[in-house]
């Protein structure tokens, strides 16, 4: 059998505290595959055109949501038309949105020693298929900007990135929204845009954020993308228009995956979104965070067979 090929971060912040768990993954998976540590994005490449050669059964990424989505950005480069093995997160991140929206649980050693047991007695995996979102040439399955890459931004900024940290920042963001404050201001600052979706223009040229995904989840349990399984090859696309306070009033509908009033957050399940601004636009990608010029498109990417037990 061609095997399971494991790409581990180094630098995600689980990793960086137990760096021995990256070798216990490798001792796990024996002779039944091959576990590498990545330094940088060459590595990477490399490693995807070995296991490409090798025809792979299975890819474990064992990092954070942007290891991820780095990871994943490597391997469809170089794959080309040829099919991606089956995807497996080992939940080697902080927050894990991605795999906690697909519904894996559990530690990496447990992922691991559940999908080589597997593997090594030919029971069938249950996965699940998810398209990815593809965004400046990377590919994903979560994207924002405005208030979504405000907020990642504060909370790195805090120089202390973990969930109950994020759930403070939250706390603070929406106690500044019911009053105006000077947080809720900047995270909400309005920008402008022209939306076209699907070939069809929004009526809309102001914005708070904009939101794609291919998941329901973007992050502390909030389901905002509730249609995002609604047709294949396709992803859920809101456009917040509402101000800090609706925001806030608009939350326990978000958390619940309910549809929101359209003067509060316009959405629209859609293949490609293209959007133009007068400012250089800053985006976050599965939490990472980056910028791009005044153009930018949201296409659908390759969709994926992931392993979820």
């Amino acid at each position: 059998m061609p095997g399971i090929g494991i790409i581990n971060n180094p630098h995600s912040r689980k990793n960086k505290r137990d760096p021995q768990q990256m070798d216990s993954l490798g001792y796990i998976l024996g002779s039944k595959g091959k576990a590498v540590a990545t330094k940088d994005i060459s590595d990477i490449h490399e490693m995807a055109r070995l296991y490409k050669e090798r025809e792979i059964d299975i890819l474990g990424i064992n990092g954070g949501d942007g290891s991820n989505h780095v990871t994943l950005t490597a391997f469809i480069e170089e794959y080309g038309d040829q099919p991606l093995p089956k995807i497996a997160f080992l939940r080697g991140g902080t927050m894990n949105t991605i795999s906690n929206s697909c519904g894996i649980k559990g530690t990496q050693a447990g992922l691991m020693m559940n999908l080589i047991r597997k593997y090594r007695e030919k029971v069938p995996f249950e996965t699940i298929h998810r398209d990815t979102v593809k965004v400046d040439g990377r590919y994903g399955f979560i994207f924002g900007n405005g208030l979504i890459h405000n907020f990642l931004d504060a909370y790195y900024g805090t120089g202390n990135p973990k969930p109950w940290t994020a759930f403070k920042l939250l706390v603070k963001g929406t106690a500044s929204s019911i009053v105006n404050g000077k947080m809720a201001q900047k995270m909400f600052k309005r920008f402008q845009a022209r939306v076209y979706v699907d070939g069809k223009e929004w009526k809309q040229d102001s914005y708070t954020a904009m939101a794609g995904a291919t998941i329901h989840q973007i992050g502390l349990g909030f389901t905002p993308f509730f249609r995002c399984e609604e047709r294949p090859h396709s992803f859920h696309f809101l456009g917040i228009v509402t101000p800090p306070l609706g925001f806030a009033l608009a939350m326990p509908k978000i958390w619940f995956g309910r549809k929101v009033s359209p003067k509060k957050i316009v959405e629209q399940v859609a293949e490609e979104v293209v959007f133009e601004s007068d400012e250089p636009l800053k985006y976050t990608l599965d939490g990472d965070t980056h910028q791009t010029g005044n153009r930018m498109a949201l296409t659908v990417g390759p969709r994926l067979e992931i392993v979820v037990r």
